[in-house]
């Protein structure tokens, strides 16, 4: 199993490819796997490591390379395989062999499994965070491939299988066509309900590629799972790279809506708590979001100038939220090293206004549950948020 299941999963989870979702996988399996890992992986006759250990390491390498260039191939330590063998037990959850009458209690157990294997605590660093993504940073694009096989006498379904060939043999004789339809496993298929807390604790683990994707709809973007990895400056560049690259008002919408939720402490149980430090540095990051805009807004690339013009309501949220964090203490928002009288300052202290005068207009009866937020952060440790 331990070499079949980075050659068939890990690997092309990595580098692209047809993943082999089997039996799903628990402690004893991840434990022989990390003992094989500990060796340096099997070796031929000259004490050689062939493929697919290598050829991991280098694909994660390439994958690491987009976010810390000089990162050497990240290490397949115990936490790298357990995250794999969690993805592979969420993937499990819908495949087709669990059909039957104890449907519901074989998937209870794997998400049960999925969500142990999940639990570990926040990356350390930047370069651990980096690891860590390396090895799921295709998760969206994993997608579920179901061919219905049409013949003379009927037709056949299979899901997320290729059809054996004894289906498919004689086509001009029998008359077989083949309708393939692709489906995003995180978009359209979804995860059902009972593996939603191991995805949780995924997530929590390794939480770069959520911070990458504010706009996701299920589960909704969680400032608890994201704020450990936004301290680091390296990463923190990283996701303010990217939620430009998306705009700053719809990322910004989705992630100003987080908020609420995150210092409301409605969100799962899974991430940091929220404090009045962690709601101020959550307000900071979406203001230097807007600062960042206000810098490059007008340089980005020619190339991406066909973006759809965003709807009328985008950015209200974050108006909302930034201004009343202005308001109650414009420090909240402001850059401690730009001076309001400078050019800078200035087209910054115009954008604040434009979006106040968007919350006035648009969103009024919203800026006290806002307020209530930026007050919380200026809070001492302990006092309750009212919202």
């Amino acid at each position: 199993m331990p070499r079949s299941f980075v050659s068939q999963f890990l690997l092309p989870l990595c580098r692209g490819g047809a993943l082999h979702v089997g039996r799903p996988l628990g402690e004893r399996a991840v434990a022989r796997l990390l003992a094989l890992a500990a060796t340096g992986g099997p070796t031929d006759g000259a004490g050689i490591v062939p493929d697919p250990f290598l050829a991991l390491a280098a694909a994660r390498r390439e994958l690491a390379a987009r976010y810390l260039p000089t990162l050497a191939a990240p290490p397949l330590d115990e936490v790298t395989v357990r995250l794999g063998a969690a993805l592979h037990n969420l993937l499990a959850l819908g495949h087709p062999d669990l059909a039957g009458p104890s449907l519901a209690r074989r998937q209870a157990r794997i998400a049960e499994s999925a969500l142990a294997l999940a639990a570990a605590a926040p990356p350390l660093s930047a370069r651990e965070t980096v690891n860590r993504h390396s090895l799921l940073a295709r998760l969206p694009e994993i997608v579920r491939v179901d061919s219905t096989v049409r013949f003379w006498i009927g037709r056949q379904t299979f899901v997320g299988q290729t059809p054996p060939r004894r289906v498919t043999a004689l086509p001009a004789l029998r008359r077989v066509r083949v309708d393939r339809t692709r489906r995003s496993w995180l978009r359209e298929i979804g995860i059902p309900a009972v593996g939603r807390r191991a995805f949780l604790a995924l997530n929590a683990a390794s939480p770069l590629g959520e911070a990458l994707d504010p706009l996701r709809l299920d589960p909704p973007i969680g400032w608890g799972r994201i704020l450990p990895i936004l301290r680091f400056p390296g990463i923190a560049r990283v996701v303010a790279g990217g939620a430009l690259e998306i705009g700053v008002d719809p990322a910004g919408d989705a992630l100003a809506g987080a908020l609420y939720r995150f210092a409301g402490f409605h969100d799962p149980p899974f991430g940091m708590p929220a404090s009045s430090d962690a709601v101020g540095f959550a307000l900071t990051f979406l203001a230097h979001l807007v600062w960042l805009d206000v810098l490059f807004g007008g340089r980005r690339d020619p190339a991406r100038a066909d973006r759809a013009e965003p709807s009328v309501g985008t950015g209200l949220e974050l108006a909302v939220v930034l201004t009343a964090a202005a308001r109650t203490r414009p420090s909240l928002v402001w850059p401690g090293d730009v001076p309001e009288a400078g050019d800078l300052g200035r087209a910054f202290r115009a954008r604040l206004d434009t979006m106040a005068a968007r919350a006035e207009t648009g969103a009024a009866s919203q800026l006290a549950a806002a307020t209530a937020i930026a007050e919380f952060a200026l809070a001492p440790a302990g006092r309750p948020l009212a919202l």
